[in-house]
């Protein structure tokens, strides 16, 4: 039985998996899924099945259903142990998972911001600008810590590409897609970041961003008004960042929701 992943391109959670399955050779087929337009469609249903949270990557292999876009990358890494794209010491490895925590949680918050400020206009005029301001030093910080994971090597991952670069690649890709791409400040960053771009699984991911990019901007003022979900690190990101207000309004006008709860 086929592998299948439910997925949207532009989720560096999503795009993560993928480098990962594209690196493997894991012959896997990809489903496209809206998390928030409930369906009674079968396909819908049964990503509901495998994703609880009714959220995207989640993997079906036959009977096995995971999510969590972690805890797919542990169960490849065991599924499929060749090519082991883990670092090998346990140090490392601890490393490595620390380090795609921080891609995940901090800097996707960073880049889910910015991403609410211009492309779907939660706030305008000097509000927005402020809110980009600090999203900006706020990624300056969080590349200076990953200028210093590349010290005395070419990869995230240590000696050779894996696990820590794909975790990394998506939302360093992002945030240059959102106008904040590594530049001379960074020069080991910047490299990494090119070399990454240049491998095979890389540019498959990146050509479906680019694809699903595309898409969403041909719905050009659509994009505003849309609910989108706010949790943890995304909420908190906000409101520290100096956009209460602009969770209030999405709270106010239902454009803002958080996990739904289900039976």
């Amino acid at each position: 039985m086929a592998v299948k992943l439910f997925e949207h391109p532009l989720s560096p959670y999503a795009r993560k998996v993928k480098i990962v399955l594209y690196e493997k050779g894991v012959s896997f087929q990809r489903v496209f899924v809206n998390p928030s337009a409930a369906s009674t469609d079968p396909v819908y249903q049964e990503f509901v099945m495998a994703s609880p949270r009714r959220e995207v990557p989640c993997l079906v292999d036959g009977d096995t259903r995971v999510f969590d876009s972690t805890v797919i990358l542990e169960y490849l890494a065991e599924r499929w142990p060749n090519p082991s794209l883990q670092p090998n010491s346990p140090s490392e490895r601890a490393r490595v998972r620390m380090l795609e925590e921080m891609m995940d949680t901090e800097y996707e918050a960073v880049n889910w911001g910015i991403a609410e400020i211009r492309f779907f206009e939660r706030a305008v005029g000097q509000e927005a600008e402020q809110l980009v301001t600090r999203a900006g030093l706020q990624l300056q910080r969080l590349r200076n810590r990953l200028d210093r994971e590349l010290e005395g090597g070419d990869w995230m991952n240590g000696e050779t590409f894996g696990r820590g670069d794909a975790a990394v690649y998506p939302c360093v890709a992002m945030s240059a897609s959102l106008g904040f791409a590594p530049d001379e400040r960074h020069p080991k960053l910047r490299a990494w970041f090119e070399r990454c771009a240049a491998r095979e699984s890389v540019k498959r991911t990146d050509a479906e961003a680019q694809e699903a990019l595309r898409r969403e901007l041909e719905g050009g003022a659509a994009a505003a008004g849309k609910s989108r979900q706010y949790r943890d690190h995304r909420l908190e990101w906000m409101l520290r960042t100096g956009g209460f207000d602009v969770v209030r309004r999405g709270l106010d006008d239902g454009t803002i929701r958080f996990q739904t709860e289900f039976e």
